[in-house]
């Protein structure tokens, strides 16, 4: 049961949703994307695979239409689920066995999910809880204590300790004079901290959690992806959310971040970037023009360029760098249909030259630089230009990137003084991007 994969067809407002999950190899996965693109449709289809009455608690019947269908595949199993008219919902005739229904852990947002209601197994237990504490029958759990104490940044939690009672494992926090703080009463961001420990140490392969973010401040979103990560390489886990926190995104590594977009009911899960991911979900404000681009040093090429160009330019302009091109003319052309940066004739795109031959550059407003890359370009320039201005001790180099590199560290040249050689040595094949630029950027009365 390595690989899991899930469609789902006419629920909601979602015609079709796919996704397939690799159980083999043990990380984190974030599904990030605007409202109503059915990231919460595929976390109940999940949990619904170990609790079949998932969607009747949760989803409204109107959710449902006579063609509504999940079907599972893990392994030799194929599970189906359809639409039943007599309970208005999903229902199945397949035997589930135990081993799928214990594959996935799903918790989903306020008011279902377990952190919100395991409140009163904590209550209930209490007698037990005390007894154990009075007599001293309990453990230190360190492993929990180092997560919410990085979590939080705190040393708060060092004298909590784990009761066993009724078959389950309760945690409390005891004070000097022996009287305890129980889970229960702990802020709802560390009590869904908890939760989310004893989930990981549970039975499940794959933990699922919606609004994983909902509770937690921002200093403790920032700290969670990468203890999450090291559980999952210790546990052999796979941990698959959803957020809206930047701080979260932003500490995600490029294959643990994904994109749920929408058009005419069609969801797309696809791996994106967080400077993608940022600007489809918040978007930019107080800009005339928007330029999008591959990275942070072709950023700061095109602004030099600009500078040196234009001048005079009347508009204001934000420069985004997405990541490679398709995806930067990927999120141009999304925002032609949903405009979150500007009107379609408010953004452009510029890239590298070494993109002139790839099928995105025929789309309108993108463009390339003269220059296959900046590292390229210099390091070329190093093996043909008998006046190379930049002289270095070393004559061997591993390629472009180590070349341009060694410049900068060992201030042979800046990168300004870079740019400057490249743009002189080519200065008419600069003119035509630098007319695109102008057009952009300035102002005819």
């Amino acid at each position: 049961m390595n690989r899991l994969h899930i469609r789902l067809e006419h629920i909601q407002h979602v015609t079709s949703l796919e996704i397939d999950l690799d159980l083999s190899s043990a990380g984190i996965m974030c599904l990030v994307g605007r409202n109503g693109a059915g990231k919460t449709t595929l976390i109940r289809a999940l949990r619904n695979l170990s609790s079949a009455d998932t969607f009747i608690k949760t989803a409204t019947p109107y959710a449902f239409c006579p063609e509504s269908r999940i079907t599972y595949t893990v392994g030799d199993y194929c599970i189906s689920f359809s639409y039943d008219k007599n309970i208005r919902s999903l229902n199945s005739r397949d035997t589930i066995p135990p081993e799928l229904r214990n594959l996935i852990s799903a918790e989903l947002p306020m008011p279902h999910g377990t952190r919100f209601n395991y409140f009163k197994n904590a209550s209930d237990a209490d007698l037990d809880i005390r007894r154990a504490i009075a007599l001293g029958d309990y453990e230190h759990p360190e492993e929990l204590v180092a997560f919410l104490n990085a979590i939080y940044g705190s040393a708060y939690y060092s004298s909590m300790v784990e009761v066993k009672a009724k078959g389950k494992s309760y945690y409390a926090i005891v004070k000097e004079d022996t009287t305890y703080i129980r889970e229960d009463y702990l802020s709802s961001g560390e009590y869904f901290i908890i939760n989310l420990y004893r989930t990981i140490k549970g039975e499940a392969r794959l933990i699922v959690i919606d609004e994983i973010d909902i509770s937690l401040d921002a200093a403790a979103q920032a700290n969670l992806a990468s203890w999450l990560r090291g559980f999952c390489d210790r546990y052999d886990r796979n941990i698959l959310f959803t957020t809206h926190s930047l701080a979260l995104i932003k500490q995600l590594k490029a294959n643990e971040l994904y994109y749920v977009s929408k058009s005419d009911g069609q969801a797309v899960i696809e791996p994106t970037s967080y400077s993608y991911a940022k600007a489809r979900l918040f978007g930019f404000s107080g800009w005339d023009k928007y330029i999008l681009t591959e990275d942070s040093l072709l950023l700061s090429f095109i602004e030099t360029i600009i500078d040196r160009y234009v001048p005079k330019r009347f508009f204001s302009h934000k420069i985004i760098y997405v990541g490679g091109g398709s995806q930067v003319v990927s999120l141009m052309k999304h925002n032609e249909e949903e405009n979150f940066l500007s009107s379609p004739q408010e953004v452009i795109a510029i890239l590298d030259g070494d993109q002139k031959n790839e099928k995105h550059l025929k789309e309108p407003n993108v463009f390339v630089i003269p220059l296959e890359s900046v590292e390229k370009a210099i390091y070329a320039e190093k093996q043909k230009d008998d006046n190379f201005p930049f002289k270095t001790e070393r004559s061997e180099f591993t390629g472009e990137k180590d070349f341009h590199n060694y410049l900068k560290q060992k201030r042979i040249a800046t990168q300004e003084e870079i740019f400057d050689y490249l743009i002189l040595k080519n200065e008419d094949a600069f003119q035509e991007i630098a007319g695109v630029l102008s057009d952009f950027l300035e102002y005819e009365t």
